[in-house]
């Protein structure tokens, strides 16, 4: 293989391999954004649950506030790959 050639197939080696990481760097943090979303969904529904057992008058508002956020989370994990 000539070194033209040898030097192509490198630049294209190093480029396919450069891809990669990223695109696994990038799935790494949707999936840390994913993992720690729904964690905080899971403490949030569980204090919900638990005021809405304390004041129940509050319940909807409870609700509007964990869906919204659930809401946003979401969201936020869609946009990110």
């Amino acid at each position: 293989m000539s070194m033209g050639l040898q030097r192509q197939t490198r630049r294209e080696v190093e480029r396919v391999q450069s891809r990669a990481i990223v695109a696994k760097l990038a799935e790494d943090g949707r999936a840390l954004l994913t993992n720690t979303a729904l964690e905080h969904v899971g403490a949030l529904t569980a204090l919900e649950q638990h005021l809405i057992t304390v004041a129940p008058l509050g319940e909807a508002r409870y609700r509007e506030i964990v869906d919204s956020y659930t809401l946003g989370a979401a969201a936020a994990i869609r946009r990110w790959g």
